[in-house]
């Protein structure tokens, strides 16, 4: 019988920097000598290097030139592994990690960092890239809350943020909101008088949104859009007063004096002068309800799955729509005019919302009732780690002796030096030399006391989620009696992050096809996908 060779890891090296990584000192070649070191360490045979210079780390993989080669590499099969220096290196944010996990994934490819203990090869490594993935963009995220801060500061003494100047006002030398005093020339009114009488009409009834712009723009009233003040730019536009700019007037809080600056922390209120009174304000705002027509015919149709669910022939999500048999999922692609198929467009059936809908539910709801299997291989692979780690003590044992040798490497070079053996400009390179040997070692057995002490938080982990799963099966009853499907949602995105509805063709019958559709779902936990058998229908499903 002949015996399976194991597939050799092939390693391709990826690196990449931009302005901000500049700032930081870590170059792209500091990166690649470090993956080299790694590999040669651990026996990996590299395939190929991949640089992307000045390219920022929300980028999409495939939209930069070298992750396009290399994606391009993986689906030719030149490589199983993917290395990094560290995972912000492949995406600085969690939406661009995932679509380069995904598409790596597709062509069969795993991810490794140097630096930090995971490998998407197994269901825990996928775990800890999505945590680690997610540490890369809180960082991101720091930077920008810093700035985020400083403007909301600055929006709180009066001081005008950016963007344009709302019409009305223009900004005195301090570049706070003051009442415009610029006429409009064949009317003799000044901006500031325009906006009272535009509120004052709509208020009493006299104007709605249409009837104004129809009245301002056939009085040649300008609508240019102005920044920085009377001395800054000005871009004018051409055309009538559309409702969308006449909504956004009438509408702004900050012509009654309460300007607001929209912040990710919440509504920062910016001191301003008012043009309207408050009651105007708030009676303009009536106004404008009572005229606004609200259709809610879609209100009903909420769809549980929307964004969630992609198709297995063409990849595109499904969408959620109408028809005479009520609420469907059909393929984006073909979600337009129910006419003749344009050529190429994808093939995939539709199916009734409550049938996936009921479908997805039945196993989440299996999984939370009946955890204890999936977290049971989720341990044994764990301690399966935990047994190999006398390999990585004999890595550490051997890296510790070696960065006592490059001590005394460099107390060499240093004795050198004083007996006038080498010249200076030698010492300083033979010493930076030493040094960053010295790092990368030192950032080796980093590496290598991380995954010990992330094997053993994972192990706590495990049995910290066995008691969130009790809980959540408490919960889940509350959220069936109550219908609650925005809870529902919430443990589809954490329980099935995974799920494929692939469609097949049964038979043809002269112009018509039987076709069968099957739903691959994998959930949080479980290495194997399940393929649950949908057959399009109206039947079943949530209530």
């Amino acid at each position: 019988m002949a015996s399976l060779t194991p597939v050799p890891t092939r390693v391709a090296c990826y690196a990449r920097v931009s302005t901000e990584d500049q700032a930081e000192r870590q170059t792209v070649q500091a990166q690649i000598d470090f993956d080299r070191r790694y590999c040669e360490l651990h026996g990996l045979t590299i395939a190929g290097v991949y640089v992307d210079d000045g390219i920022s780390g929300t980028v999409p993989l495939e939209d930069r030139p070298e992750g396009r080669r290399l994606l391009q590499d993986a689906q030719d099969g030149a490589f199983n592994v993917v290395l990094v220096y560290r995972l912000d290196r492949l995406g600085r944010s969690l939406k661009t990690l995932i679509s380069a996990h995904e598409q790596l994934e597709a062509a069969g490819v795993a991810i490794r960092s140097g630096t930090e203990p995971f490998d998407t090869a197994s269901p825990i490594g996928k775990f800890l890239f999505s945590l680690l993935g997610s540490m890369a963009e809180l960082e991101r995220a720091t930077i920008s809350e810093r700035m985020t801060r400083g403007r909301d500061r600055v929006a709180r003494q009066g001081q005008y943020t950016g963007g344009s100047i709302p019409f009305g006002y223009d900004l005195d030398d301090d570049r706070r909101l003051v009442p415009s005093t610029r006429v409009i020339a064949n009317l003799g009114i000044t901006e500031a008088e325009v906006v009272r009488d535009v509120f004052s009409r709509i208020a009493t009834g006299d104007g709605t949104l249409t009837s104004e712009c129809g009245r301002l723009t056939a009085l040649g009233v300008p609508r240019a859009r102005r920044y920085g003040g009377p001395k800054g730019k000005v871009i004018e536009r051409t055309g009538g007063w559309g409702l969308s700019l006449l909504a956004g007037i009438v509408h702004n809080p900050v012509y009654k004096g309460t300007a607001v600056v929209e912040s990710r922390y919440g509504e920062i209120e910016r001191p301003a002068p008012a043009l309207v009174a408050s009651d105007t304000w708030e009676r303009a705002q009536q106004a404008l309800t009572q005229n606004r027509s609200l259709s809610k015919k879609n209100a009903k149709n909420d769809y549980l799955l929307r964004g969630l669910v992609t198709c297995g022939l063409c990849g595109r999500a499904f969408v959620g729509g109408t028809n005479s048999n009520g609420r469907m999922y059909r393929c984006s692609t073909n979600a337009g005019r129910a006419t003749a198929r344009p050529k190429g467009r994808c093939t995939a059936s539709q199916i009734h919302a409550d049938r996936l809908e009921g479908a997805v539910w039945k196993e989440v709801r299996d999984f939370i009732d009946h955890p204890e299997e999936y977290i049971a291989d989720a341990q044994r692979e764990l301690r399966a780690r935990l047994a190999d780690s006398g390999q990585d003590d004999f890595r550490r044992k051997a890296l510790a002796r070696e960065l006592a040798g490059k001590e005394q490497e460099r107390e060499r070079v240093l004795d050198l030096f004083r007996r006038g053996r080498i010249t200076t400009a030698e010492c300083d390179r033979d010493l930076d030399k030493v040094a960053a040997e010295t790092r990368e070692i030192r950032e080796l057995l980093d590496t290598l006391r991380i995954r010990a002490e992330m094997a053993a938080a994972s192990e706590a982990y495990l049995s910290d989620v066995g008691a969130a799963l009790v809980q959540m099966r408490e919960n889940v009853e509350e959220i069936e009696r109550t219908n609650d499907r925005a809870a529902m949602r919430r443990l589809i995105e954490l329980l099935a992050p995974d799920m494929v509805l692939q469609t097949d063709t049964v038979e043809a019958v002269k112009v018509r096809q039987r076709k069968r559709m099957s739903l691959r779902l994998r959930l949080a936990f479980r290495s194997e996908t399940a393929v649950v058998s949908i057959t399009p229908g109206h039947e079943g499903g949530l209530a």
